[in-house]
């Protein structure tokens, strides 16, 4: 009788482990989110390297993305990427996550780096909405290329 309960939850077990995310190929992402991702992140890089603090324009941005976007925090968070990696050029989009659940809502569009204190190359994730591409958190700096690897590797250490 307890092999016929183990035999019914085993399938159960088996469908919770799997993974929480998974890559989209690039092949599946249509050009214009692909062009718009990397139009902003670009953008970004040179407001960045310029030291040009202004409003991001020509961009659809979500309203709680946009006010962490205005120029004190936008100055600060340039400052800190320059301290941190040096100068920064922008190389390409390499890969785009998303999550498995909820499905269709946040992809993040990971971008390659290279940086000028670091031989090994640094990351750029960048969220985007399915639903009309506007620009949303993330906007993280890391050492990995997908994003949700380095948010498990950063609150799930073991």
């Amino acid at each position: 009788m307890k092999n016929i309960y183990l035999l019914a939850l085993l399938p159960l077990f088996l469908a919770s482990c799997n993974s929480r995310n998974s890559a989209i190929p690039l092949s599946k992402i249509d050009t214009e989110r692909k062009q718009i991702a990397q139009n902003f992140a670009e953008t970004f890089l040179k407001k960045c390297a310029e030291e040009d603090y202004s409003a991001f324009q020509n961009f659809k941005i979500s309203k709680g993305f946009e006010r962490q976007l205005v120029s004190d925090s936008l100055q600060k968070y340039c400052q800190a990427i320059v301290r941190r990696n040096g100068k920064v050029t922008f190389e390409g989009l390499v890969s785009v996550d998303t999550r498995n659940s909820p499905k269709d809502f946040l992809d993040v569009f990971n971008f390659k780096l290279k940086a000028e204190k670091s031989a090994a190359p640094v990351y750029l994730h960048l969220g985007m909405y399915r639903d009309q591409n506007y620009v949303e958190k993330p906007l993280y700096f890391s050492a990995d290329e997908h994003y949700y690897e380095t948010i498990r590797k950063k609150y799930y250490k073991k």
